[in-house]
């Protein structure tokens, strides 16, 4: 019989009487991602945890209920040493915060983020930093590598990788739609029935996925002028020097070299808001 405790606000362990390995899942980190949420309720709807410990955490319960990706600024950029030692935080500061001091108490073996995205992507991927094989590995869908600092800082996987909990951030689909959900749920089946929590009739095999590697990060410069020369979707692939977007600090233009590709085009709403300072980010497909 499993056994459910609260073990902090928005969290939640469920865990049966056979030992095994503690496995955080995430939901909400930004919270008008709803997806994660959903592939969890019905896993968990079909499959009894049969052993180890299932921890789930709802990041910024706050900002679902409002159904927005922050409540004041994005969460996941807090996860650096400066940020989380600030003092006075509020909103969604306070949340990293509380998640920070109480994370490392729980004992967690390895993690899935589960997010969904603003912008059609061409298929689902993970996002893996150093210490991320374990996980990365057994996520049936392609694979991002390369990430650090200089891309994305302050990442609630970033800071559990860099505190020796192997996470992995899984981006299923655009909000709301039943892909991501069926992504997100595809992922944590290969996760959880490999280390043995649940019990598939027809095991997942983990076929060789496409693997890139992160080049740049682009910021935006103006948010009020920016704009995208066409819609992009994640993967499209860029001819040389292609003409990407302009504001009225210069004209963003992809390498002069063949091979490059877009990923996480910001929407262009949130980018002129002000919302979104990230442009998007350049890749290459790692041939194996």
């Amino acid at each position: 019989m499993e056994q459910t405790s609260v073990l902090g606000h928005g969290i939640v362990s469920i865990k049966s009487k056979k030992p095994g390995r503690t496995i955080g899942v995430f939901c909400n980190v930004h919270g008008n991602e709803p997806s994660g949420r959903a592939s969890l309720r019905r896993v968990l709807d079909n499959y009894a945890i049969e052993s180890g410990t299932l921890v789930i955490i709802d990041a910024n319960p706050e900002a679902a209920l409002l159904d927005q990706r922050y409540v004041t600024a994005d969460m996941n950029r807090m996860f650096t040493a400066e940020l989380l030692a600030s003092q006075n935080p509020h909103h969604d500061l306070a949340r990293a915060q509380y998640l920070s001091k109480l994370l490392p108490e729980l004992g967690l073996d390895c993690a899935v983020d589960l997010h969904s995205t603003s912008s059609a992507i061409k298929f689902p991927f993970a996002v893996g930093f150093t210490g991320a094989d374990p996980v990365m590995e057994l996520c049936p869908i392609a694979r991002i590598s390369g990430w650090n600092e200089i891309f994305m800082a302050g990442t609630l996987v970033e800071w559990l990788c860099k505190n020796g909990v192997p996470s992995v951030t899984v981006e299923g689909g655009q909000h709301r739609s039943q892909s991501a959900i069926d992504v997100a749920e595809h992922v944590l089946l290969s996760v959880l029935s490999h280390f043995e929590f649940i019990r598939l009739e027809n095991p997942i095999l983990t076929e060789p996925q496409k693997s890139f590697e992160v080049i740049k990060h682009v910021t935006v410069g103006d948010a009020v002028s920016f704009k995208f020369m066409k819609p992009y979707a994640s993967f499209d692939e860029l001819a040389p020097k292609e003409f990407i977007a302009a504001d009225e600090t210069r004209e963003y233009l992809a390498p002069a070299e063949a091979g490059y590709s877009i990923l996480m085009p910001g929407d262009q709403t949130a980018i002129n808001c002000g919302r979104l300072p990230d442009a998007y980010y350049l890749i290459k497909e790692i041939q194996m």
